[in-house]
């Protein structure tokens, strides 16, 4: 009964041990944030069901006909401003294009598979756990230090013949052993243990009566080894990915394989960590690139269907005069070839405008067949900024993270050199011992039986009457060391190669970081010209304008006047598309400096939400829910009075635009038809008769009313427009209202307003002459506003 009682305390115990886990520790992060964080977002059952078919995802439709497309175009519109395209994107973005010439554009290709890992993917679900990664295998090189519990039990029958009849009795026998060792791996690169060991031998019957059979030995040992040479010290062994273990305990070294030492594996958790801000860098100037480029997409829609206006304007009058003798016949034909050019371009600008959408819905991982049109309304920044070049260059040095990552790597490589500088020397170790014995013929029961003979086994092994001790040296040294010589080479070589690699990466950084700084100025520059370029276009064809009006057209300013109402509308996408670079060049300046994430406000931290982050989340959220709907129902107010006023916000219109009278802007392609497959052919009747006769323009060929020089794509704030009732969406929403009036101008010198035949014309004075276009001095640098 005893017996067993000792024995289901001994099996109790090593179940609880075993339940426990010893020293647990738990890898990474807590089983419930690890669940939070990654198990939600993996379908049920992936990790606990290998055997099931991986099956292809489903594409169910969304929007009928799929993606929008050029004739295609009447989709509802979803506003959005750059923060929350950046917002959706560190969500389930992409990083996009790591061209540092060619930011803005996706990356097509599709994620290789190379065995166990994955090259090539961008989204940052995929590169987010890299960082994870890299801390389990820290987790594995700290577990060279772990205490280890070493336990074996065996049993044996020895029945042997010998010629030895006094001796046959010890060749016929039970023996049996227990032993468990708890060994603990010191930083210094020894190893202390603690053994309890018990031998139980069992003779056959022919021993003299003397002999103590059957007869239990207990044994407490206790060890320590220490390497002298190689893996001496703390540091050392911080550097090297296994523990050396021990010859005493026949203990193997310990230490996750594959992995690097604990100092390098640190190194190596920070190079991740930088590699991660790297990739979200790239997302960062991506992101703004590619909404900025959407921005300029839609401002060379608008310049083209407003050339298209003007070309239809111009055709319709050419067509007049043609069929009243006063232009030749040939000229119908090149104002209807002006009017299918710029037809074929307006697919083409709407073309632009959907893959820009498309680029920028790739880096936010959206589909395309949503139903809805992306629209920039940030309002773009253009307030001029010279940076400091030099104190831009120290910000470069300092925080761009792949510079970061190669100082990490001459590190890493200059403790790989102390490594191997180590490993050089021979393998020297002190060793000692002390063991206290017992004997007995069993582990219970009295400590002495009858005739002297030993009872209790477990008491007399703590009487301590048998003890020995051992200590000693141990040397292994190979001859001419030529592996450890080799391995020391190597890594010379390889932390002078990765130090003149820093060099030149710091190098590469301050010239990317000159390029940027002279696209930011360059860009800048250029707003201003072509400014006044769209501007003085559009007096050309104001004054083309008022010769018609005053009735003293020449054919010889036909030609000239096709090639300007090209001009026009090339002018004003340039205008736009300057300040679009000039804001993605602020984008890049940032990027090459390394603090994208400052000047986005993004910041990257491990583990689970913070709690003010969550509130200041749930706040953003009722922001833009519960404040949209009070805007929404707010009273509209009556369109404003007066020429030249949109929502409350005077605008200059594009003076030459062959309008004429008050004409209503109309919605901002929100609801039109596709462009006219024929044109209409204009009525045959003077204008100058009667202007109400005109034709109008042709149903929905515009896709924006948007006045040159708006800066928020034609949305003033939602309560100074009227109420429009979306079919596609099916709610109201709200479009600007306004007029636009062509005011009444100086007649052109040499030239009278237009009479009756027969009359007598009277020569005008000459006006007086038009000053040169003055050219603003260049501002004082001023800093760019924050975000």
């Amino acid at each position: 009964m005893i017996r067993m009682r000792w024995t289901q305390r001994i099996l109790a115990g090593v179940l609880a041990v075993g339940a426990a886990g010893g020293c647990k520790q738990h890898v990474f992060m807590e089983p419930a944030d690890y669940k939070d964080a990654v198990m939600s977002a993996l379908p049920r059952g992936l990790e606990t069901e290998p055997h099931s078919t991986i099956t292809p995802s489903v594409v169910d439709p969304v929007t009928p006909g799929g993606p929008g497309d050029v004739i295609n175009t009447v989709r509802p519109s979803r506003m959005v401003t750059l923060k929350e395209c950046i917002a959706i994107a560190l969500e389930q973005g992409n990083i996009g294009s790591t061209n540092t010439t060619n930011f803005g554009f996706i990356t097509e290709s599709i994620e290789t598979q190379a065995g166990r890992t994955i090259g090539g993917s961008d989204t940052i679900k995929v590169f987010a756990i890299d960082p994870a990664i890299q801390a389990v295998s820290l987790e594995r090189s700290l577990s060279k230090f772990d205490a280890r519990w070493i336990n074996s039990v065996s049993w044996q029958k020895f029945d042997q013949p010998v010629a030895a009849q006094f001796l046959s009795f010890q060749n016929s026998r039970d023996v049996a052993n227990l032993t468990s060792t708890l060994a603990k791996p010191l930083p210094t690169g020894g190893t202390a243990g603690i053994t309890f060991q018990t031998d139980y031998q069992k003779f056959d019957t022919r021993a003299s009566n003397g002999f103590v059979n059957p007869n239990y030995v207990p044994q407490v040992q206790f060890t320590f080894e220490q390497p002298l040479l190689r893996l001496f010290g703390v540091e050392a062994n911080l550097l090297s990915p296994a523990h050396p273990g021990s010859q005493l305990l026949n203990l193997a070294a310990s230490g996750g394989g594959g992995t690097e030492g604990i100092l390098i594996s640190r190194i190596r958790v920070d190079q991740a960590k930088a590699e991660f801000d790297t990739r979200v860098n790239f997302m960062l100037v991506n992101v703004e690139t590619a909404y900025w480029n959407l921005y300029a997409a839609y401002y060379n829609l608008y310049a083209q269907e407003e050339g298209m206006r003007q070309a239809f304007e111009g055709y319709r009058f050419i067509k007049i005069r043609v069929e009243t003798g006063n232009q030749p016949p040939q000229d119908a034909y090149q104002a209807r070839a002006q009017f299918e050019r710029f037809r074929r371009q307006v697919y083409q600008a709407r073309g632009q405008v959907l893959e820009s959408e498309r680029q920028l819905r790739g880096l936010l991982g959206l589909r395309s067949d949503d139903g809805f049109r992306l629209i920039p309304i940030d309002q773009p920044n253009e307030t001029p900024f010279r940076p400091d070049f030099y104190e831009a260059a120290n910000e470069s040095l300092s925080h761009r993270p792949e510079l970061l990552q190669a100082r990490e790597t001459v590190k890493a490589n200059q403790l790989n050199l102390l490594l191997q500088q180590n490993l050089r020397r021979p393998d020297l170790r002190s060793f000692g011992q002390y063991n206290i014995a017992g004997l007995g013929t069993r582990l219970d029961g009295s400590e002495n039986l009858a005739n002297g003979i030993p009872g209790n086994a477990l008491s007399s092994l703590t009487s301590n009457q048998f003890n020995s001790w051992t200590i000693g040296f141990r040397l292994d040294m190979p001859l001419g060391f030529r592996d450890a010589n080799g391995l020391v080479r190597d890594a010379q070589l390889n932390l002078a190669r990765s130090y003149f690699q820093l060099r030149d990466a710091e190098r590469k950084a301050l010239e990317y970081l000159a390029l940027q700084y002279r696209q930011v100025i360059q860009a800048h520059a250029e707003i201003g010209p072509a400014r006044e370029e769209r501007m003085a276009l559009q007096i050309y064809l104001g004054k083309i304008k008022e010769v018609i009006e005053l009735g003293r057209w020449d054919s010889a300013y036909y030609q000239q006047y096709l090639q300007v109402q090209r001009d026009l509308a090339t002018s004003i996408a340039q205008e736009f598309r300057a300040i679009a670079n000039y804001n993605s060049a602020l984008a890049a300046l940032e990027f090459a400096k390394g603090t994208s994430q400052q000047y986005n406000n993004v910041t990257v931290n491990e583990g689970p939400l913070p709690p003010w982050a969550q509130k200041k989340a749930a706040d953003h959220i009722r922001e833009r829910t519960e404040a949209a709907l009070k805007l929404r129902e707010r009273e509209c107010l009556p369109p404003p009075a007066g020429p030249g006023a949109v929502g409350g916000t005077t605008v200059n219109p594009p003076v030459g635009s062959a309008l004429i009278g008050n004409i209503t802007l109309p919605p901002f392609a929100e609801k039109r038809d596709p462009v006219p497959d024929t044109l209409p052919d204009p009525l045959p009747v003077d204008p100058k008769k009667n202007p109400k006769a005109l034709p109008s323009l042709p149903s929905g060929i515009g896709m924006s009313a948007l006045p040159v020089g708006s800066s928020r794509m034609g949305f003033p704030p939602p309560v100074q427009g009227a109420p429009v009732t979306d079919a596609t969406a099916g709610e109201p929403h709200f479009e600007p209202i306004g007029t636009v009036v062509i005011p009444k101008r100086v007649p052109i010198a040499g030239t009278a307003a237009p009479t009756a035949p027969g009359a007598t014309q009277v020569p005008l004075p000459a006006a007086p002459p038009t000053p040169p276009l003055p050219v603003p001095p260049p501002g004082p640098a001023m800093p760019a506003p924050g975000r």
